[in-house]
């Protein structure tokens, strides 16, 4: 189908919204405020139960361990003085221990340990089983934290130190809540800033700002009308993804408008061709980047899944409210843009020769484009072999943060530990550790697990210890407390302990669970999550770029130059030691759902072009000099959107804002070097008339 066919159809489009203005102006607004009433409902989750599917192998081992020994998460407070037996700490110590059976949520047991030295004590607090996990989590590692706010628990006399999932889970959250306001809050004036700059006219600001505002209230509104919970750590991506691609689209629709009202003088008639030529490839570039966000739900992770659905919903519905919006305001103004003015219009003629001498240096240098090209491939491919995951605290977050200050102390003190995991063994008979053999059999295993590299000692002694057993004696556990986290250790060591254990006891089922169980388990996912969603949306984009302009070799034109941001992220995060975690896994594919939207905006202006001229060359030229402007001004305004994210010090959010930079200003320069000399040299829209 040619380009001029589909513009009829926007053109349409466009004098229906001016013709009915009022009534569609009444009904989104009657829409959007029963959506947004749902934000009361709308509530986050800050546990890790949201990472496995019912029937995951790590879920079932960790329900069997609390159906059978009550609980796996602990609360742990760790004690340092000049010395610990002083009777002021001593007194500190035992009010410490009364408060948290008094005041935590399913308190059931406090042991304390002490170092030789005096100088550590370790006060362990056991829990009894959850009833709602991700609610009694919350509520215990709430009650911890105040705790250690609390006048008389703070000393120059000691110094406490907590730690136990529940804990580290809120005081992460509590961390990292104010760092992800602060990139929004500075998203929010980014978007502001991009706006008054590229539009130069009030009403360029304020329009697609309320399209913004209407677009989160309703998709957050709707999530709180369903029920959808998402990661609190990933809920800033759709906001901050809405917020800029909010911009991008209007910025391409009011460029068009400007363009047409400097030739027609007439603002109705402007903005029925600012739909019509506009409106097909804003429409199927948010197509693309709602399938690359789509891409999740075929990853075995229930958290990314509901960000993921999210995220696509966010783009769909900042889509249609711009769409929706922009061209009705805008049709109740006087001149709103500014569009004649002698200084703009000076201004847009010297972008417009830049970009056309650009578009001729790339036409003019088909053979170092090319070789350029296969050498920042090889080198990123290169680069792409030193990925890995690792979603430790310290990993992701950085030690900027005083929560993992804090935890660093934690896992280098002698006594406490982070990260720990339980080998269970069962018999399924009653009776069978009184068979001596087995007993024995206990001791033998705790020997081979001491060995491990990751296993932490205390003074010389293995943390490894019988943790537990049942009642009728038919199943017992062994807790094994790891030194540290190491993502490619980790899961040697929890493999090799289920060996280990399996050789000790043949005739019994063994399982591992715990929190590093869990942590390991996650890194896992995470690759394959990562395979599958770059995968699925890269192959799902080639399709619809192939459908879309009805040609394989045209499709494929379009999705070979947006190879190069996924290959350069993959590269510099490699290169650099980047680890993969649950946010930056999402940059790739979000990545190349916006980068490809260039993409279109280049080869269906060029497409359109050539059916009016028939002639490659000046089709090209045409696009750099029509479109190449919005594509420089949404690429520079997405980055700013992200740079917001580069304030924090919090290391995953740095990460995030700098690979998307990376991502789209590599996509940008590939659309005006790679894909003008394909489109050149292929000749895909047929031959010259």
């Amino acid at each position: 189908m040619r380009v001029v066919q589909i513009n009829k159809f926007f053109n349409r489009l466009g004098k229906f919204q001016t013709a009915h203005r009022g009534g569609i102006l009444i009904a989104i607004v009657l829409f959007t405020l029963v959506a947004a009433a749902g934000i009361l409902k709308f509530e986050f989750t800050f546990t890790n139960d949201g990472w496995f599917l019912e029937g995951d192998s790590a879920k079932v081992n960790a329900e069997k361990f609390r159906e059978n020994f009550g609980n796996d998460a602990n609360v742990v407070v760790l004690v340092t003085a000049d010395n610990v037996r002083d009777s002021a700490v001593v007194n500190m110590r035992d009010s410490l221990s009364r408060y948290m059976l008094a005041n935590i949520p399913l308190a059931k047991d406090v042991h304390a340990i002490e170092n030789s030295a005096g100088t550590e004590a370790l006060l362990y607090l056991s829990l009894e089983r959850y009833k709602a996990p991700a609610d009694d989590a919350a509520r215990i590692g709430r009650a911890v934290a105040d705790m250690l706010m609390r006048e008389e628990f703070i000393s120059e006399k000691w110094d406490l130190n907590a730690g136990g999932e529940a804990y580290l889970e809120v005081a992460k959250n509590d961390s990292t809540m104010p760092q992800a306001a602060r990139s929004v809050v500075i998203g929010v004036f980014i978007m502001i800033f991009c706006l008054a700059f590229f539009t130069r006219s009030k009403f360029g600001v304020m329009v697609p700002f309320l399209a913004t505002a209407f677009a989160m209230a309703a998709v957050f509104g709707i999530c709180g009308w369903l029920g959808v919970k998402p990661d609190f750590t990933l809920f800033t991506l759709p906001m901050m993804l809405g917020m800029a691609l909010s911009v991008g689209y209007s910025i391409h629709y009011i460029n068009s408008f400007k363009q047409a009202y400097g030739r027609l003088n007439d603002r109705q008639a402007a903005l029925v061709e600012a739909v019509t030529e506009t409106g097909w490839p804003i429409f199927f570039t948010v197509v693309t980047t709602v399938a690359s966000m789509l891409s999740f739900l075929f990853v075995e992770m229930p958290v990314l899944k509901t960000v993921g659905s999210i995220c696509a919903a966010m783009v769909f519905g900042v889509y249609l409210y711009v769409v929706i919006l922009v061209p009705i305001l805008f049709s109740y103004g006087s001149t709103g843009v500014q569009d004649g003015s002698a200084r703009a219009a000076s201004c847009d003629g010297r972008m417009e020769k830049i970009l056309v001498k650009v578009g001729e240096n790339s036409l003019n240098m088909k053979l170092p484009i090319a070789l350029a090209t296969i050498a920042i491939a090889v080198v990123s491919v290169v680069g792409c072999l030193g990925l890995k995951v690792n979603m430790e605290y310290v990993e992701m977050f950085g030690t900027k943060l005083p929560f993992v200050e804090r935890l660093v102390k934690l896992m280098d003190s002698e006594l406490a530990n982070v990260y720990s995991y339980n080998v269970m063994v069962d018999f399924g008979e009653a009776d069978s550790f009184k068979n001596p053999e087995n007993f024995a059999a206990l001791d033998s295993a705790i020997a081979g697990l001491s060995g491990l590299p990751l296993t932490k000692f205390s003074e010389g002694k293995a943390r490894v210890m019988v943790g537990g057993m049942t009642e009728d004696f038919s199943m017992a556990y062994i807790h094994v407390e790891l030194k540290e986290w190491n993502s490619k250790q980790v899961d040697v060591d929890i493999d090799s302990a289920q060996a280990i254990v399996r050789r000790h006891f043949p005739k019994a089922d063994v399982g591992v669970e715990g929190y590093a169980v869990e942590q390991s388990s996650m890194n896992n996912k995470l690759v394959e999550g990562e395979i599958k969603s770059v995968g699925i949306s890269f192959f799902v984009i080639t399709l619809l770029l192939i459908a879309s302009f009805m040609s394989l070799k045209t499709g494929l034109i379009g999705m070979i130059p947006n190879v190069a941001p996924i290959l350069v992220i993959g590269g510099v995060m490699g290169g650099c030691g980047f680890s993969m975690d649950m946010m930056t896994m999402m940059v790739i594919p979000m990545a190349l759902g916006i980068a490809v939207d260039d993409t279109i905006h280049f080869i269906n202006h060029s497409k359109l072009c050539f059916e009016r001229c028939g002639n490659y060359r000046e089709s090209v030229l045409a696009t750099f000099r029509d479109v190449g402007k919005s594509m420089v001004s949404t690429t520079i305004i997405l980055c700013m959107m992200f740079l917001a994210y580069m304030v924090s010090p919090v290391t995953i959010f740095f990460r995030v804002g700098l690979m998307a930079c990376i991502g789209l200003v590599t996509a940008l320069v590939a659309d005006f070097t790679i894909t003008p000399v394909l489109i050149v040299l292929t000749k895909p829209f047929g031959k010259k008339w």
